[in-house]
């Protein structure tokens, strides 16, 4: 290959090395002695130290063992600086989830100052947790799905699957996201290219990350955010919290069998929204998946819903300030912000479908018969 072709590889490599060493810099001299900054990232961190991934009391590992590998290069590099590289990744993987091929003007500088400045996303930073890794798996979901593709459609499976309780109903009624072009063979394909990650995984260290989750300290804790924690919460008894579970569920797989049909990014959302609603137990940063595949796609198709849902994602802003508040019941209006995302998005996907029905029923009624009876009855 002629090097002059290689040249703009090679300075785009040395300006994105040089912003990462930056980056990195700039987080080692931040003081967190005595602050709750990078408070996930100590926690994760303490699991990834070493090559022998560990899980239990001591670390806030709850991650899979083939993401928490991933991980393992930023567990070496010193506290601070392993905490600047995933802010880092953080504002380079999360921008790729907005349409910005389809952006023009005043529109790109309105997207990028939603996206970087969102409560979701600058929560994510400033505790140190690893959403880049969720958001990853789903943009190669995406893209797999979208392009037929097999084996990004398992990388993404097995990236999105990094925080099950984001994505597990997500990949429950993954068939009918991909839809009908995705045949027997593509999906023999890209699952047994996901087995061959999964299974050496779980037969490693998948009886301790599973145990790590059954045995979380924060479920049913003042920041869980699931529908079944925060109703018994406001004073529902257990029995009606959990019938209030199976009534989402199954208004959920309800809206999926009626309504969804192929891939679009208010199903994401739908699907997303309801994974955390049905968790075992899901907080507050969860959310981060909801506000860039969900809302703000719809807020920069100048849907109200979607400047609905970013004013509510973001109106937490106005309660820092009250501590004790927060500390009381911000998981539970992270409740009520996903319950009314899941209703938004389950309208938008009937609107969508009700739309397409309509479409086709005019140009059926436009084409010509292939009856000749009926053509001649036309013609008279």
């Amino acid at each position: 290959m002629n090097a002059s072709k290689l040249t703009p590889f090679f300075i785009t490599g040395i300006l994105v090395l040089a912003a990462l060493a930056a980056t990195a810099i700039f987080f080692m001299r931040i003081p967190i002695a005595g602050t709750t900054l990078a408070l996930d990232w100590i926690g994760i961190r303490a699991g990834v130290t070493g090559w022998n991934i560990q899980y239990g009391a001591e670390t806030a590992l709850r991650i899979p063992p083939w993401s928490a590998l991933l991980l393992v290069p930023l567990g070496m590099l010193p506290l601070q600086a392993g905490w600047g590289v995933v802010a880092f990744l953080t504002f380079t993987i999360v921008p790729l989830s907005l349409p910005w091929d389809r952006l023009r003007g005043w529109k790109i500088v309105f997207a990028a100052l939603v996206l970087t400045l969102g409560f979701p996303v600058l929560r994510t930073i400033v505790d140190g947790n690893v959403e880049f890794l969720i958001v990853a798996g789903l943009l190669l979901l995406e893209y797999g799905i979208l392009q037929r593709q097999p084996v990004p459609f398992a990388l993404g499976i097995l990236l999105a699957a990094t925080k099950v309780q984001e994505t597990w109903v997500l990949l429950i009624f993954l068939p009918l996201v991909a839809g009908k072009e995705w045949t027997a063979r593509k999906w023999l394909e890209g699952l047994g290219v996901a087995a061959l990650v999964f299974l050496p995984s779980m037969i490693w260290k998948g009886r301790d990350w599973i145990g790590s989750m059954l045995t979380s300290q924060y479920r049913g804790s003042i920041m869980d955010s699931s529908l079944m924690t925060t109703a018994q919460r406001v004073g529902f008894p257990a029995g009606a919290a959990a019938g209030f579970w199976a009534i989402l569920f199954l208004l959920t797989a309800l809206v999926a069998l009626k309504y969804c049909r192929g891939y679009a990014r208010e199903a994401v959302g739908f699907f997303l929204a309801a994974s955390l609603l049905l968790a075992p137990y899901s907080a507050g940063n969860n959310l981060l998946v909801v506000y860039v595949f969900g809302a703000l796609p719809m807020l920069l198709a100048r849907r109200w819903e979607g400047a609905l849902l970013f004013v509510l994602i973001n109106l937490v802003y106005l309660f820092l300030p009250f501590r004790d508040l927060l500390y009381w019941w911000s998981a539970s209006y992270w409740t009520l912000v996903l319950l009314i995302s899941w209703i938004l998005f389950a309208l938008r996907i009937r609107a969508s479908k009700r739309a397409v029905d309509a479409r086709k029923k005019t140009l059926a009624s436009t084409e010509p018969s292939t009856n000749p009876e009926n053509n001649r009855k036309a013609m008279v």
